[in-house]
């Protein structure tokens, strides 16, 4: 039987770390955060000690029985120049940890990430991390050693880079082997040219170091291109002495690649059947001779971190032990000690709770996939973010002296035009990024500025925008009144409000309203597109909705009803029913507000795992005195769900309605932090653990409507600070915002003529 988790206990540190040197200020911040830190006084830590987000962990134990495990945190998010390694250990077998130190902090434009813990056969323990600079273009791998970890007071070397001076960029993300021969072996991402990013890219290469003197110096070996997004590979020494090389990518499975010469060169790299959703793994040989590795198995994004067992070297896996199901679960790091017993580290929820958990097992309990040795102990927490509270609610996101305007200015300079030459109206727009490319839908027409339900020249239209350039490749209409589909013909009328969604690694789906108001019941569509033919398939399908009463087409007549149930007495109307906010994933499931704008009806569906239907989980349309629309949805860091609406009329201020499990809303009511709205469309997302909402103001520049567009941001959905304020007479409305490879981008709806200054899609980066 699995124990339960373990209550952790703080105890304060009894150890001090020398500091490495970087500038005096640092210094002086650092042990000011220290003695702050004692005191209890939090509120005060400099900014690179902020651990409003944490995770990516490593761990060891050493031969007297000390765990040692750090991460990295600090700043505001991942990645950010204020990114610090820390580190805290055990003496009691992982029961109490002691309170996390910083062991390497920004230099500069430099930050300090990805750190890994290894003691290597002399005995002395390694902290090894990376460094990274894009504004100069300086990456490295670093590392400080300790000696006599086992020590009553730890000592630490200071920083010192461990090699590769050759390579302009390098990254290391796992620990280093020992091959039979003796040699060191790290594993090692790098890239061959300048990259003015904080990774390698897609120049990047996946290969190892090598050290022949106990890492006083390692060099370079050989190494493999490998698909886009390819890094933080693994080796480890096969029985018959090959390197066997596991490549993490954003496929859907590993790669791999093998060596016959200790890594001087390497084999063509070619996927593995090993799945794995895009995220961190760990291999290791134990010491009976066979291989661990701990990755995601029967996965729904980063879910259900399982231990696997491969007797073969690694021609096969068994089901193994699963260690924690739930989502949000990353970056395993990993160690067996003395006594056989197996220590695993890793991060939950990075962004929210900033959980570092530890697994403890045998071998023989992954070989039965249950506790058979009754060591077996699972979600311990070795540390987690403290939430916001009135301890430490002064906090701040951003800089004291952040310009919203300014922000925006630089955003409103880089945006380019991404709707076709011939289009005159356009609006509405959504994305989807796959790789280096953007795919953004949107309705359009060739006639006027504007759009409208009753409009049967609107089409929809997918614009594809390379991410490097920023050059639209192709535009492509898919949708437009009586279009013809090798299965369908689309009846007439307006093809309106589409959506896009990544539906698989090969596979984009896109949906959209066809609607003829006052003739007939609007009816959902949607097609799909093929990534690598960059073409839609010519066929389109009816979506459904799924209430109380049943399964039908995706029509406003079943929407309403399931309202209409529940007292909405607004009258029904045959269109307006559209897929209104972005495409949001909690724990493996995909959420999206459903809204029929012309009578204020708002509902919050879940779509099935064929991405077909629309699950009607429950609707928030109070107070009935008020019409409220097109809202955006998201969940707290408690779990609560909150949706933002749009006032149609009125003196426009945004209502706010939440929920403790998405079928029962509370009654909407302006929210204070958000005054003085415009009647539009909000956005809310959440990138890195930071919530940005956006929302229309009801000033105006120049006397043009929606010419001002506000995004805040907050920790924890209560507290907001105002990151950027858009202000142009162009108008700036119903933008869209999509992370990618830790960047936002955004697509929004501009004009240069009244009334509705609805004429084109600009597209750019937001930061």
């Amino acid at each position: 039987m699995i124990r339960p988790e373990t209550p952790r206990t703080i105890s304060r540190p009894s150890f001090q770390y020398p500091l490495p040197r970087p500038s005096l200020l640092w210094l002086v911040l650092t042990c000011i955060a220290l003695l702050l830190l004692q005191a209890g006084a939090i509120a005060a830590e400099p900014t690179h000690l902020r651990r409003t987000w944490q995770g990516i962990p490593g761990i060891e134990k050493t031969p007297g029985g000390r765990v040692f495990v750090a991460w990295f945190s600090g700043g505001r998010l991942e990645p950010s120049v204020e990114n610090t390694i820390f580190l805290c250990q055990s003496d009691d077998q992982g029961q109490t940890f002691t309170e996390p130190v910083p062991m390497a902090g920004p230099r500069g434009s430099a930050r300090a990430f990805d750190p890994t813990l290894w003691i290597c056969p002399d005995g002395r323990l390694w902290l090894i991390f990376n460094r990274g600079d894009k504004e100069h273009s300086e990456h490295g791998v670093y590392a400080r050693t300790c000696s006599d970890p086992d020590a009553k007071t730890p000592v630490w070397s200071e920083e010192f880079r461990v090699g590769y001076e050759l390579a302009p960029v390098s990254f290391r993300m796992n620990k280093p082997v020992v091959l039979h021969t003796g040699e060191w072996v790290m594993p090692v991402t790098h890239a061959e040219q300048p990259v003015h990013d904080w990774f390698a890219g897609p120049a990047q290469r996946q290969g190892v170091g090598l050290s022949l003197n106990r890492g006083r110096t390692w060099e370079l070996r050989g190494s493999i291109e490998a698909p886009h997004w390819a890094l933080e590979c693994m080796v480890t020494e096969r029985l018959d002495h090959r390197l066997w090389m596991l490549i993490r990518t954003g496929g859907g499975v590993l790669w791999e690649s093998e060596s016959f010469d200790r890594g001087q060169t390497w084999s063509e790299g070619r996927p593995t059947q090993i799945a794995n959703p895009g995220s961190r793994f760990f291999l290791r040989r134990l010491a009976s001779g066979n291989l661990l590795l701990v990755n995601h198995h029967h996965f729904k994004g980063r879910s259900h971190l399982t231990a696997q067992l491969s007797t073969d070297d690694g021609a096969t896996w068994n089901e193994g032990l699963l260690l924690d199901e739930r989502s949000g679960v990353s970056y395993p790091d990993g160690v067996q000690d003395r006594d056989g017993l197996i220590w695993i580290v890793y991060d939950r929820d990075r962004n929210g709770s900033g959980e570092i958990l530890l697994a403890n097992f045998r071998e023989e309990d992954v070989a039965a996939g249950k506790d058979v040795s009754h060591a077996v102990r699972l979600k311990r927490l070795v540390d987690h973010v403290e939430p916001l509270s009135a301890k430490n609610a002064d906090r701040k996101l951003l800089p004291a002296d952040w310009d919203p305007k300014a922000a925006a200015d630089r955003v409103l300079a880089g945006l380019t035009t991404v709707t076709a030459p011939e289009v005159k109206g356009a609006h509405d727009a959504e994305m989807a990024i796959v790789k280096d490319r953007a795919y953004i839908v949107a309705e359009v027409n060739d006639e006027k500025p504007g759009e409208a339900a009753n409009w049967p020249n609107i089409y929809a239209a997918l614009s594809i925008v390379n991410l490097k350039t920023r050059e639209v490749e192709k535009v492509i209409p898919f949708a437009r009144s009586g279009q013809a589909y090798e299965n369908e013909t689309l009846p007439p009328g307006a093809c309106f409000v589409p959506r896009i969604l990544q539906k698989d690694a090969k596979t984009l789906r896109c949906y959209f309203a066809s609607e003829d108001p006052g003739k007939r019941q609007s009816q959902t569509w949607f097609l799909d597109f093929d990534l690598e033919k960059a073409a839609f398939e010519n066929r389109i399908h009816r979506a459904q909705i799924k209430t109380s009463e049943g399964t039908f087409n995706l029509q406003p007549t079943y929407f309403y009803a399931d309202a209409a149930k529940a007292g909405f007495t607004r009258p029904a109307q045959d269109f307006g029913l559209y897929l209104f906010d972005s495409f949001k994933v909690f724990d493996g499931r995909t959420y999206i507000a459903l809204n029929n704008y012309p009578i204020g009806q708002n509902g919050l569906a879940v779509l099935n795992p064929a991405l077909d239907t629309f699950e009607v989980l429950g609707q928030y349309n109070e107070p009935g005195t008020v019409k409220l629309t097109e809202s955006a949805v998201n969940r707290l860091p408690d779990g609560t769900w909150m949706a933002i609406c749009r006032q149609e009329g009125g003196n426009g201020t945004y209502y706010f309605s939440t929920s403790r499990d998405g079928r029962t809303w509370t009654t909407g009511a302006p929210n204070p932090a958000i005054p003085h709205g415009a009647s539009s469309k909000p956005t809310f997302d959440r990138f890195s653990g930071i919530y940005y909402l956006g929302w229309q103001e009801s000033t105006r520049i120049n006397g043009v409507g929606r010419s001002v567009f506000n995004v805040d941001v907050s920790a924890d959905g209560k507290i907001w600070e105002r990151k950027y304020r858009f202000e142009t007479d162009k108008s700036f409305q119903y933008p869209v915002f999509r992370a990618h490879q830790h960047q936002i981008w955004v697509a929004v709806t501009q004009g240069d003529h009244d009334p509705s200054r609805k004429e084109r899609i600009v597209f750019g980066l937001l930061e």
